[in-house]
């Protein structure tokens, strides 16, 4: 009788596609993601089908004109239309596990492929998450792919009107005048930051740091909001894990946004990112590879992963296109 085999290829392929959706879900910025340009993180997949290192995409500004009334002429009166070209450049970025060999795995009783999937699924799930959230943060030393690029002082606020990061004393923390100001600045601004479209309604995304998100706790204004207007029911991935609603801005908290010592004294500080439309863009070259691989004549296995991607935070005319950024003392929790 003869036996039938799967192909290693397909069992590759199976394992691959199944990583990358457990990914999906373990990854908390995917349910920001999207394919619209409407979208808070938008995601281009261009290069997995054409060749090249970069994507360009446009940022559309939206009509200023006043239009023409009464029986004037229209026609030579029409307004041009400005975009902005941006551009996002991809590289590779590979991960692997090695086993240390047969006789180890015998006497450890797991599977390989399954926990080899699940440690890398952690592991890129997390790796992730930490390029989008530092792009839009504009940590300049992770430079994976594109530079990061710092806040234009026309995107950028500071808590009690600080006036810059090093002057920031440790009692200039989060609190709901820093959300009030940020929505304003992004509304206000020229153009303005897009606002998400929610449920018929205008709405950007706050994501603060931990040390952020505990003083925000702390302001007494908060704390009478959510005892009164608390969230409740949202079905709308973006309010999922969500901190509650402010002002027509939902806030999250997550520990890879930027945080350091560079107040006043050196009083740590982190930098919250307040999102609209295109707040980030994330480009797919080849999209996550699964590869198993032998050793020492078969004893020893291990298995990698990697894809082609790029991740930028858009600017036009050297002003974030879809972020404002809140810089704030950060105060770390005491048991004092």
């Amino acid at each position: 009788m003869g036996n039938t085999q799967s192909l290693a290829g397909l069992r590759q392929e199976l394992w691959r596609k199944q990583l990358f959706a457990d990914v999906q879900d373990e990854l908390f910025m995917q349910r920001f993601i999207g394919s619209s340009e409407t979208s808070m993180i938008q995601e281009l997949e261009d290069l997995k089908k054409d060749k090249g290192s970069k994507i360009n995409f446009g940022l559309g500004i939206k009509l200023s004109g006043d239009g023409i009334t009464g029986d004037s002429e229209l026609e030579g009166n029409e307004e041009a239309m400005t975009d902005y070209e941006e551009e996002v450049e991809i590289d590779q970025l590979r991960h692997a596990v090695r086993l240390k060999g047969r006789m180890d795995e015998k006497k450890n009783a797991y599977n390989l492929r399954t926990s080899a999937k699940n440690r890398l699924k952690i592991w890129w799930a997390e790796r992730l998450d930490k390029e989008i959230l530092w792009k839009l943060c504009g940590y300049a030393s992770k430079t994976f792919a594109n530079t990061p690029t710092a806040p234009a002082a026309t995107r950028k606020i500071y808590a009690n009107d600080a006036g810059a990061t090093a002057s920031l004393t440790a009692d200039e923390v989060m609190d709901t005048k820093c959300i009030i100001a940020a929505k304003q600045k992004a509304k206000l601004a020229d153009p303005k930051v897009p606002p998400l479209r929610i449920d018929g309604k205008d709405t950007y995304v706050l994501i603060m740091h931990p040390y952020q998100a505990d003083d925000l706790r702390n302001d007494p204004t908060w704390k009478q909001e959510q005892r009164e207007a608390a969230v409740r029911g949202k079905k709308n991935p973006i309010f999922s894990g969500a901190l509650g609603v402010y002002n027509g801005v939902v806030l999250h908290e997550h520990e890879y946004i930027y945080a350091w010592e560079g107040g006043s004294a050196s009083a740590p500080v982190a930098r919250a990112v307040l999102c609209g439309q295109q707040a980030a863009v994330i480009a797919w070259g080849k999209s996550v590879k699964w590869v198993e691989k032998s050793f020492d004549y078969g004893n020893k296995w291990g298995i990698s992963v990697g894809a082609i991607f790029g991740c930028i935070k858009p600017m036009f005319n050297s002003k974030d296109y879809g972020t404002i950024s809140i810089d704030t003392a950060a105060t770390t929790a005491s048991t004092a």
